[in-house]
């Protein structure tokens, strides 16, 4: 394919990426904030690595690929733990980069800020090199050229060119503001839009593979030798610990690269957008990983023996002369380059400008000029000189390794800043002593352990330094320290950070916090706890003019910012200097954090210093103002406590008068009933005893019949006494039961003999059906009281059951420690509605709709208050045309002793 054509389309690429983002900034701010193009900023993660270097790592090493993405995905339950007081840090302080991060943790310490930000340079520039080596690459194999990178002089190299295309494109673009806490809405749509594109690309290009030049997964994996199967289809024991460590290390990358802090971190503009990133990053993680092993199969199954794995994504489209496809593919990788060479150089090129370039200039400027355009300028800067070191590193080091194993080095680097960064939110007692310790330690053992051998591989250093050691000391050889033999990126891994670990520890115990320390610790580790989000907790100790503050305000940040932000304090505070004209300590705290937005939190507070003898903190005041914060903490946990708990009793309150309501409305319900069952019986009484003093019953046997009705209607109104007698007993507690060793089957088999006169006149088939355990029973009951249950249940069975073929059924089980006794019926059945309130005291007599049946109502209520009384509980289910099924539970376990008495509660 001719050159001009890859050109002219890469270009016509980068130019649709600064369209969209020009078009977001210019007309849809809005969108660069929203939660979708967050959570796909988020991928910038998958670089040329992922797009090119998975398949090679596959190759070489089976699943093992998959630890870069198993990573991530583990490290997203850390989110809401660590990433999301991270934002809150960083929006609270100004924060901006991870250097500055940790200098403002740790007493806003420039030496924690300027080695920092140097190890973050030199770890990353040889990730960005990579990208290039990437591009030029499938460049090269798309034009079918040979690398110029290490024979060319630079005007010949398309990478340099590009270096340079990239760096006016973030230079014009990007840093068009001094804010470095300034939200990039048109990067972060950009940035999403070249994660799609690299996400369609490789799933197109995989499915080609997968579903056209072959047959599906099944046939793939069918064409693998036996000694190729073995990658695929085992799992050697001795890889566990290099799967842990690579899976450690992608993890702490995935949280802690500069262009992962930037995207994630920088970029937020509402914490809750991490829900939404937290179930669309692992999907797009998936997704770009589901061809990587098909694509790996296919290139080793039908292209030429030489071919570098690393380019098998794009050797496959071309090997089978698909042109449209394979620039499809091309522009993929370039995407998924140029993201990472884009964020990571922002990124970077604020870390040089605010914690190595500003702090080293602001003590030299002239005090009589304006500096507004500094910070800005020496971003520019930085910009240039970070892409040329990761050409010249590309160029005379990179083309000597694999795309994966630089970037392994890289994220060896990052894993370095991991104990001073938890050590800074979640360890109060963490100093800068132990962590400037543990990160020059770590950083010289990782230089040593894993950089040295890559330039020694390179040509540039003696290879006797890897075979015998340094000096010949063979226990110091970088690749086998004391002798332990693993695997590079895990041998160098564990050696650095076992040793930034050590003197973490170690320099953090041994040694004591300054009183500045001990102040951002608190502030760090209890974020959530300040009510302003810790804003003002700063403290800050000195004498400062008010007008000297100002000026060099003025000089840094403009004379509109410095108004604007003097009208906002102001607005909030009142007037920023006290009746003695010395400035106030708020006022300082909002000028240092306004500053530290420009240049960084460790230089903001040199320029504060540098107005005035700032005088050492002493540590009782420190203590007075965390007392004073932990107070208001616990004042207003308490104010929260009660404030719930007077809604609890609140809530109470209302239910309690609900109930009381209830219990009103079920006192006259219960006289108008009791009222009612009593009218009705003493009417009839009455009526015939008025005609039996008339004389007006010549007929003996009529006069009995009439008696006879009168005796009932007394029987009747005694039951309903006595059952009323019974329901006030029982629910005040004055109700005494006589439990003794009893036989349950044989007091269920009393009651039904009592009934047995009338099951024969009404025809009903009676069922029992008793197992064995049941029969063999014996428990703690009131016979008395068990019977009236048993009798109260079997009547409402007779009365209800079916008049043309009654049939009762009673049966008896022992079931997971509990009695269990069914009387089933085979009537009409109850409404599914009116089953909740059937065991409500005169529930007939209040839900009558139709014809009264025989009872009062209250049967079932005292039932249900004797059962509970023996520890059961009593339900019933019941189908509407099937009937019903009451059900008794009580417990074999007692704790009554035999024919003991008690009151009951």
């Amino acid at each position: 394919m001719q050159s001009w054509i890859v050109i002219l389309l890469s270009l016509v690429y980068l130019g649709v990426l600064f369209l969209a983002a020009q078009w977001t900034e210019k007309l849809k701010p809005e969108l660069g904030g929203s939660k979708w193009i967050y959570a796909l900023s988020i991928p910038v993660y998958c670089t040329a690595w992922t797009y090119y270097g998975s398949v090679g790592k596959a190759v070489n090493d089976g699943w093992e690929f998959l630890t870069i993405y198993l990573g991530p995905i583990l490290s997203i339950p850390l989110w809401w733990i660590v990433v999301r007081k991270m934002i809150k840090v960083c929006e609270v302080q100004r924060i901006s980069t991870l250097p500055d991060f940790l200098a403002d943790r740790y007493g806003k310490h420039l030496g924690i800020s300027i080695f920092s930000s140097v190890f973050l340079v030199l770890g990353i520039i040889p990730y960005i090199s990579i990208q290039l080596k990437a591009i030029v690459n499938s460049f090269n194999i798309l034009t079918s050229q040979h690398s110029p990178a290490v024979e060319g002089i630079f005007f010949t190299d398309s990478s340099f060119y590009l270096s340079i295309i990239l760096a006016l494109f973030i230079v014009f673009f990007v840093f068009k503001s001094i804010e470095t806490t300034d939200k990039h809405n048109g990067m972060m749509v950009a940035i999403a839009l070249d994660s799609l594109v690299k996400l369609v690309a490789f799933l197109v290009v995989g499915c080609f593979v997968t579903f056209f030049l072959f047959d599906g997964f099944g046939d793939l994996f069918s064409r693998l030798t036996p000694a190729e199967s073995i990658v695929f289809e085992q799992f050697p024991a001795e890889s566990g610990l290099e799967w842990f460590f690579l899976l450690f290390l992608s993890l702490s990358a995935f949280l802690l690269l500069p262009r992962q802090f930037q995207v994630t971190i920088a970029e937020n503009q509402d914490v809750n957008h991490l829900k939404t990133a937290s179930w669309l990053v692992p999907l797009y993680l998936l997704l770009i990983n589901l061809f990587v092993v098909p694509i790996a199969i296919a290139g080793k199954s039908i292209l030429p023996e030489g071919i570098d794995p690393d380019a098998y994504v794009l050797a496959l489209p071309l090997f089978k002369g698909l042109n449209g496809l394979a620039i499809l593919t091309y522009l993929g990788g370039f995407s998924a380059a140029i993201g990472m060479i884009v964020v990571s150089t922002i990124a970077l090129s604020l870390i040089v400008s605010n914690n190595i370039v500003v702090p080293l200039l602001l003590n030299r400027i002239d005090t009589s000029g304006t500096y507004t355009s500094l910070p800005l300028k020496s971003r520019r800067f930085a910009v240039f000189v970070i892409l040329t070191f990761a050409y010249l590193y590309y160029k005379y080091v990179a083309d000597a390794f694999s795309l994966v194993s630089i970037g392994l080095v890289s994220f060896a680097a990052i894993v370095q800043f991991v104990p001073a960064v938890l050590g800074a939110l979640f360890w109060k007692d963490a100093n800068k002593n132990g962590a400037l310790g543990g990160l020059v330690v770590g950083f010289f053992v990782w230089g040593y352990t894993l950089v040295i051998p890559t330039i020694v591989k390179a040509g540039l250093l003696p290879i006797s330094l890897i075979e015998s050691g340094p000096f010949g000391i063979s226990w110091l050889r970088p690749e086998a320290i004391l002798g332990l033999q693993l695997q590079p990126i895990v041998h160098g891994t564990f050696w650095s950070l076992l040793a930034n670990l050590a003197c973490f520890f170690l320099g953090s115990l041994l040694t004591l916090q300054s009183a500045k320390e001990k102040n951002l610790a608190e502030l760090y580790y209890d974020i959530w706890d300040y009510t302003d989000g810790g804003i003002g907790k700063v403290l800050w100790k000195g004498n400062l003019v008010y007008k000297d503050l100002i000026r060099v305000s003025t000089k840094l940040l403009g004379s509109n910012r410095t108004s604007q932000s003097l009208a906002y304090y102001q607005s909030i505070h009142g007037e920023p200097v006290n009746s003695d004209g010395i400035v106030e300590v708020s006022f300082v705290n909002h000028m240092e954090r306004l500053l530290s937005g420009v240049v960084g939190s460790a230089s903001a507070r040199m320029v504060i210093s540098s107005l005035a003898k700032e005088e050492e903190l002493e540590m009782d005041e420190v203590l007075n103002i965390l007392k004073e914060t932990s107070e208001t903490s616990l004042l207003n946990k308490e104010l929260k406590s009660k404030s719930l708990e007077l809604s609890k009793r609140t809530n109470e309150l209302e239910v309690a008068n609900s109930r009381l309501q209830a219990l009103d409305r079920e006192k006259d319900d219960f006289i108008s009933t009791v009222t009612h069952e009593l009218r009705t019986p003493l009417t009839s009484i009455k009526a015939f005893v008025e005609i039996l003093e008339d004389g007006g019953m010549q007929d003996e046997n009529d006069a009995k019949n009439f008696l006879g009705i009168i005796n009932d209607e007394i029987d009747r109104m005694t039951r309903l006494i006595n059952q009323v007698l019974d329901i006030e007993k029982l629910e005040s507690g004055a109700a005494t039961i006589e439990k003794l060793h009893s036989e349950p089957r044989q007091i269920l088999e009393e009651s039904i003999q009592s009934f047995e006169h009338l099951l024969k006149s009404k025809n009903i088939l009676l069922k029992e059906n008793y197992g064995e355990a049941f029969k063999q029973a014996f428990l703690p009951v009131d016979r008395d009281r068990m019977k009236q249950v048993f009798a109260n249940l079997i009547s409402n069975a007779i009365k209800y059951c079916d008049p043309e073929k009654p049939v009762i059924e009673v049966l008896g089980r022992i079931e997971n420690g509990f009695m269990k006794i069914c009387i089933v019926d085979n009537g009409q059945g109850i409404e599914q509605e009116l089953l909740p309130r059937l065991f409500e005291k005169f529930f007939q007599g209040k839900d009558q709709t139709t014809k009264k049946p025989v009872g009062t109502g209250l049967g079932l209520s005292i039932t249900k208050k004797i059962v509970e009384l023996h520890g059961g509980s009593i339900h019933v289910e019941s189908t509407l045309g099937r009937g019903s099924n009451f059900t008794i539970f009580l417990p074999l376990k007692n704790d009554f002793s035999e024919q003991k008495r008690m009151q009951l509660p």
